[in-house]
């Protein structure tokens, strides 16, 4: 597979200044924009990038703040019930949505993709740049997200199952340069689509924000922030502290915290913080053992956050996570309770100091991320609509 490492040489920047800073027109797509994660911090970097109408099935523009005083342009879905809360129940409706947006009066489209934003159809001839997430994982990755086949009405999501997969395969030819988040999403891109990946750009990281905080102490055990999510799977980390009996501080909403809760019940050392500021979160930071990421991601900005921060980070050894943190972490195997406390138990024997993690963590900083977000761009400007030849999925 043709992937370009983070390392990767390429054109100076210099070289594409002009173009990008000429007069063309940017249409720019995000799956829908109702939540604040790590898809949306990309497409939030892109929009500070790049000038442009912002196009999206649906938006709550008042929790981004890199939309004010943006054109923004969102479907029907907009004014359904729930389109802001529940938006997941519409993905059904999303190739349809995403192929009737009208992009005639821009010269180039860039979508940043998860779902199914990259639906959208470009005027032939034009250049479309498409950054994957990952392909939809509902749809072809069931055992990382199984919202397609089960939950409230899934018999329904399992019959039109089929026929989703059939148009999200077509959609992918609509791109003409490709990049992934991360070698992970490469390999499902190759392996789904049957399409190469021009490049592997690894999402941006505030890696400074983090490198400032001051590490005070190891007392407040573990952590884990984010959106909370079944497959993010706190409930292994609950489990394994369940039997270690170390602290483990939870930070983040999600619908997964009702059940969450119910879980920890009786649990002293799980503490749940719902959403916390950024001065509370790296205080406790500052005092934290380490971070357990015992999810299965396609990236994972948490574990190049705690990184950056001098924090060791304890991860499923799939994904994205075992692309950053490498031997500067420990690694384990399965999904299981006994290995996440195994891990745990090694962590003792980790031997690596504040100083490496920050290094490592700085390959990830918002600067790379935008200096070499642009090089592909133009890199995408200079081939304009030229699609690669597509090989068989697998």
């Amino acid at each position: 597979m043709r992937t370009a490492s983070i390392n990767a040489t390429a054109a100076p920047l210099e070289t594409y200044k002009p173009k990008l800073e000429s007069s063309l027109r940017y249409a720019l797509v995000s799956d829908w924009l109702a939540v604040y994660g790590g898809a949306e911090q990309v497409f939030g970097e892109i929009c500070k990038l790049l000038p442009g109408t912002v196009y999206s099935s649906q938006c709550n523009q008042s929790i981004y703040p890199w939309l004010a005083n943006r054109e923004i342009r969102t479907s029907v879905v907009q004014h359904l019930p729930y389109a802001l809360t529940r938006h997941y129940v519409y993905a059904p409706l999303m190739p349809s949505v995403y192929r009737t947006f009208d992009f005639s009066a821009a010269d180039v489209l860039v979508v940043t993709s998860h779902s199914f934003a990259h639906h959208c159809i470009m005027r032939p001839g034009a250049p479309y740049l498409c950054y994957y997430h990952t392909p939809a994982r509902s749809l072809w990755n069931p055992e990382i997200d199984d919202r397609a086949s089960h939950g409230h009405l899934a018999w329904a999501r399992k019959l039109l199952a089929p026929r989703m997969k059939r148009l999200d395969l077509a959609a992918s030819r609509h791109p003409t340069y490709i990049v992934a988040n991360s070698k992970t999403t490469a390999g499902r891109i190759r392996t789904h689509y049957g399409r190469q990946v021009d490049e592997v750009i690894y999402p941006p990281v505030d890696t400074r924000m983090w490198s400032s905080i001051d590490r005070k102490s190891d007392d407040a055990g573990f952590v884990m922030w984010g959106r909370q999510v079944a497959y993010k799977r706190t409930d292994l980390a609950i489990e394994a502290v369940r039997v270690t009996g170390d602290p483990l501080h939870v930070v983040g909403t999600g619908p997964m915290i009702p059940i969450l809760k119910n879980q920890a019940a009786g649990m002293k050392n799980v503490h749940f913080h719902g959403r916390l500021s950024d001065e509370h979160l790296t205080d406790l930071v500052a005092q934290a053992r380490a971070v357990l990421f015992p999810g299965y991601e396609d990236f994972g900005i948490v574990p190049v956050e705690a990184m950056a921060a001098g924090l060791p980070v304890i991860a499923y050894g799939v994904g994205g996570a075992a692309e950053t943190i490498g031997d500067l972490g420990v690694q384990f195997q399965t999904q299981t309770t006994e290995d996440l406390v195994e891990a745990i138990g090694r962590l003792r024997f980790l031997k690596v100091e504040p100083s490496s993690l920050r290094a490592r963590a700085s390959a990830y900083d918002v600067s790379v991320f935008r200096s070499r977000f642009l090089r592909a761009l133009g890199a995408c400007i200079d081939r304009g609509g030229i699609r690669e030849e597509f090989v068989q999925p697998a």
